[in-house]
């Protein structure tokens, strides 16, 4: 009998918590397609409607972390605290925690070695790694863990491991130093149930059946149906289901409020209506289809055609399947047998695992009397099935469909409204065209003074040199520019800032006081305020590369006493936007209602506005420039 030594471990919370990490992180690796088709989603949104992209990105996000928590949760519970036991014998690969299973060495494809532990693993199912764990506290030291990998990666070689491993383990129990707490966690081989097996247990019943993959599909549906339907119990996709759309609700409440400001009702329904169908496609599909694409991977088919034997004795459940897999389950790990048309099902107290016997395979009904009454003496509760029902995969899509119809038909309709409503209003980045006097009646209902010399201005530009529509089909950015210029004497030095609005171009005059001038210009927006305290702002060359036009420029000033500095990005003589956000905090700090808001000019300017929340909504609705707050 050639084999390795018996590994025995209780995991402590550190390798629990690696192994769940690793484990869900091998997961994802497998899910390529659904990647695919949420980033053809993903495309579709940002091209029509960018803020609902941002909402499913984060949605997306907020899945992926409430799947990794629920499956810690779930594996953490089975692990902590019980004791496992992982060897190898006669080219087996055998481990026992409260059940026992085994598969040959030659089908574990995946061998992960990560800080902690051991992982060896094999294809459960298309997409769905199985693991065995070694925590490497277990071997005595690398060469050991080394020698168990050789013998489980070549089981040919086995003997040879074996007896190079029995040398080396005689060689520690002959004086080599034991590493502290490690002193018993190999022990002598023995059987998976933890006695010496000098005789087999009683057993009571056999079973043995042939499927082919046509009807390994069929039961295995049946399996699905029982877990889906509710049969026992609540079932874990209306947990899914559940547990979802309350995350969902949530996070798309808050993450309205934060791209809006105010509660938008038409996002956090486009939101929730997603996260609907999502929860409909996970969780309410027929598995007949996932089930059949099991079959096109070879191990999954190699595992599930051919013969199938079940063994019912003193100690539980033994299943030996094709491809030479065996599993064994205590009977108290087993909880419910259920009865369907076509076997019968006995299913493991997670509602995951289960044990499959056809029909056929009984011989008379005094032997299904039989079977009854030994789940019966052995406490397997058995249930009446409930049917599942599911959703057909065209009606989701249907649904869909005219979801994004509506919603699309909202946006548009709400456009048309509001084009009505508020002159000048743009729908998305087109805007109707507005005539210069429009465009100032509109400013002055806001409150802004259009200045005389501005009205000219513009309109001579419009004469002189055919300006016409680039004013009216981008209203309002030209007079605001114009009015928010700063003012210049005969040797382009500044004299002077407009009181209500700011603009200046990103590409600077002279980046060694551009950021001065800007600042002294949002400084002339918010006079009257706390900002009146801000002085000597000044600006450090020092990190700044000339010759590549990149580094850092330092930008400085003293704020109540305090001095505060901040760096930007160097571009050549390009301006870093990040300076519009410096101002906001300190008004913050002092509870004022109003902020410095920005908008672009459909060019390489920003507009500057400093004001309330409510200004900078009421400016956005009539005029379509949209107002942020700077950051």
């Amino acid at each position: 009998m050639n084999g390795s030594r018996k590994y025995e471990y209780v995991m402590d919370e550190a390798e629990i918590r690696e192994f769940c990490l690793h484990a869900f992180l091998e997961q994802l690796k497998y899910s390529k397609k659904t990647g695919i088709r949420l980033l053809v989603i993903l495309v579709a949104e940002l091209l029509l409607i960018p803020e609902a992209a941002a909402l499913t990105v984060l949605l997306m996000v907020v899945m992926v972390v409430s799947v990794g928590i629920y499956n810690y949760s779930a594996t953490s519970k089975l692990l902590r605290g019980q004791p496992g036991s992982v060897w190898i014998e006669d080219g087996r690969l055998k481990a026992q925690r409260r059940d026992y299973g085994e598969i040959p060495c030659r089908d574990i494809r995946l061998v992960r070695r990560t800080k902690r532990l051991l992982m060896m693993g094999y294809m459960q199912r298309a997409g769905r790694p199985a693991w065995f764990i070694i925590p490497l506290r277990s071997f005595r030291d690398v060469s050991e863990a080394d020698m168990f990998l050789a013998m489980l990666q070549n089981p040919a070689a086995q003997g040879n491991c074996y007896d190079r491993m029995s040398q080396y383990n005689a060689g520690v129990g002959a004086g080599a130093a034991v590493p502290a707490g490690q002193e018993n966690t190999a022990a002598d081989f023995g059987d998976p149930f933890g006695q010496k097996w000098e005789s087999e247990p009683q057993e009571y019943l056999r079973f043995q059946y042939r499927l082919d993959g046509e009807r390994w599909v069929h039961l295995q549906k049946g399996a699905a149906d029982l877990i889906n339907g509710g049969s026992l119990g609540r079932s874990a996709r209306l947990y899914g289901m559940l547990i979802w759309g309350s995350v969902m609700t949530v996070v798309l409440t808050v993450i309205s409020c934060l791209i809006s400001g105010r509660f938008h009702w038409l996002f956090i329904c486009y939101g929730f209506v997603m996260a609907v169908l999502v929860s409909l496609r996970l969780y309410c599909r027929d598995p007949e289809k996932a089930i059949r694409n099991q079959l096109k991977q070879p191990e999954t088919a190699a595992r599930a055609c051919g013969l199938w034997q079940v063994s019912l004795t003193e100690e539980g459940v033994s299943l030996t399947m094709p491809a030479d897999m065996r599993n064994k389950y205590l009977w108290t790990s087993l909880a419910w047998l259920l009865e369907t048309e076509e076997a019968f099902y006995l299913f493991h107290k997670d509602k995951k695992h289960f044990v499959m016997i056809a029909k056929e395979s009984f011989l008379s009904w005094d032997q299904v009397h039989l079977f009854h009454r030994i789940c019966a003496d052995h406490g397997i509760q058995k249930i009446v099935p409930k049917k599942a029902r599911y959703v057909p995969g065209w009606l989701i899509w249907t649904l869909f469909g005219v979801f994004l119809l509506a919603f699309f038909g909202i946006v548009i309709a709400g456009a048309f409204l509001s084009e009505k409503d508020e002159p000048g209003v743009a729908l998305g980045n087109v805007y109707e065209r507005v005539s210069l006097e429009e465009q100032i009646e509109v400013l002055e209902s806001l409150g802004l003074h259009v200045p005389e010399e501005t009205v000219s201005s513009v309109r001579s530009s419009m004469e002189e040199y055919g300006m016409y529509d680039l004013v009216e089909e981008s209203p309002y950015t030209w007079l605001l520019m114009d009015m928010g210029a700063p003012m210049y004497d005969e040797e382009w030095n500044v004299t002077g800032y407009d009181g209500d609005v700011f603009w200046f171009d990103f590409e600077g005059f002279d980046i060694s006081t551009d950021y001065i001038h800007i600042l002294n210009g949002m400084l002339a927006l918010a006079e009257g305020s706390c900002l009146d305290d801000v002085t000597d702002i000044r600006e450090d060359m020092t990190d700044a590369d000339w010759e590549s036009g990149r580094g850092t420029v330092t930008v400085s000033l003293r704020w109540k006493g305090e001095s505060y500095k901040w760096d930007m990005e160097m571009y050549n003589d390009w301006i870093d936007p990040g300076v519009l956000g410096v101002l906001n905090p300190f008004l913050e700090q002092e509870g004022s209602q109003e902020s410095f808001y920005a908008t672009g000019d459909n060019g390489q300017g920003a507009i500057v506005f400093f004001c309330t929340q409510e200004w900078a909504e009421q400016f956005t609705r009539k005029t379509g420039l949209v107002l942020e707050k700077a950051e």
